[in-house]
């Protein structure tokens, strides 16, 4: 009997401090900010030291918790220093660099060169590109995309079941005399159709918005383009020739021609290559921001 009193006890004991220990686990966990929505309903069955103090949970409630954290640090404004607001464009391409040089995140430079490029523009010192206006299309427009799209499934499959009635053995002249009968006997549809791609091609030009205003370039990113547009014209010239010389040659002879213009252009077409690469991504530091794409990262 003594030996059961103590046996009850203990097990007692033992529910007690694991109820106390469940308990305990509940109130560590804190409330989900309202913003973050629900969290997931179906979770894994592990359990996990959650981020930020919120106890235990799954690793999919891990996931989730740092997916949001992450979003709210990426939308956090980043507050700029003095020095930051005096000299923006030192700043901007100082950041830039040390992308490129690994010593600070791609996350941390766009959050830095956003709130640059937003205080730039508060102060009228740097233009904000803006996405085109996505056309809004009217029910009339989407009726006639709808009609000429079936009515060209139509004529589509009408012409392929007269070719293949053809049947496999046909030649290709036989094909073409086919398609080409096809057409002519329904001349009348394809025109219908092409007249139907030129209504909705000027309703759309109609309704397109206008095209934000491109930010203007600097006089040393204005006299680099120039002479890399020179440098493309000096080789289209080059083309041109090559392709003249060519056309009274004999097959063996372009062979030999287009190896030694590769080989004597090579050094040229890797220069102009690199200024291009140069160029655009100078232009892109310029003018891209959130707005458009942060490419310049």
């Amino acid at each position: 009997m003594k030996k059961i009193i103590i046996l009850l006890l203990t097990a007692n004991l033992c529910f007690s401090w694991i109820h106390a220990q469940d308990k305990s686990s509940v109130e560590k966990v804190k409330i989900f900010p309202a913003h973050w929505g629900k969290a997931p309903n179906i979770q894994t069955m592990d359990v996990v030291d959650l981020p930020k103090d919120f106890g235990k949970g799954s690793s999919t409630l891990k996931s989730w918790i740092n997916g949001n954290l992450r979003k709210d640090y990426a939308n956090q404004p980043e507050i700029l220093t003095d020095r930051e607001k005096l000299y923006p464009k030192k700043v901007e391409a100082e950041v830039i660099a040390a992308v490129k040089d690994g010593t600070i995140s791609k996350e941390d430079a766009r959050k830095k060169l956003n709130s640059l490029r937003e205080d730039m523009a508060k102060k009228g010192n740097f233009k904000r590109p803006q996405r085109p206006q996505k056309i809004e299309l009217s029910n009339e427009v989407k009726e006639k995309i709808e009609a000429v799209k079936e009515l060209e499934k139509s004529v589509h499959t009408e012409m392929k079941a007269r070719v293949e009635e053809l049947g496999k053995d046909a030649s290709r002249e036989e094909i073409k005399s086919a398609v080409e009968s096809f057409k002519e006997t329904n001349k009348d549809r394809f025109e219908k159709i092409k007249e139907a791609h030129s209504s909705i091609r000027q309703d759309l030009e109609a309704n397109r918005p206008a095209k934000p205003e491109r930010p203007e370039l600097n006089e040393e990113l204005k006299v680099k383009v120039e002479a890399l547009q020179a440098k493309r014209k000096e080789m289209h010239e080059a083309h041109k020739e090559l392709h003249q010389s060519l056309k009274d040659a004999t097959k063996e002879d372009r062979k030999v021609m287009i190896a030694n213009f590769k080989e004597t252009n090579k050094e040229k077409h890797q220069e102009i290559k690199a200024q291009a690469k140069q160029v655009k991504e100078e232009i892109r530091e310029l003018v891209e921001t959130e707005a458009t794409r942060t490419s310049d990262l």
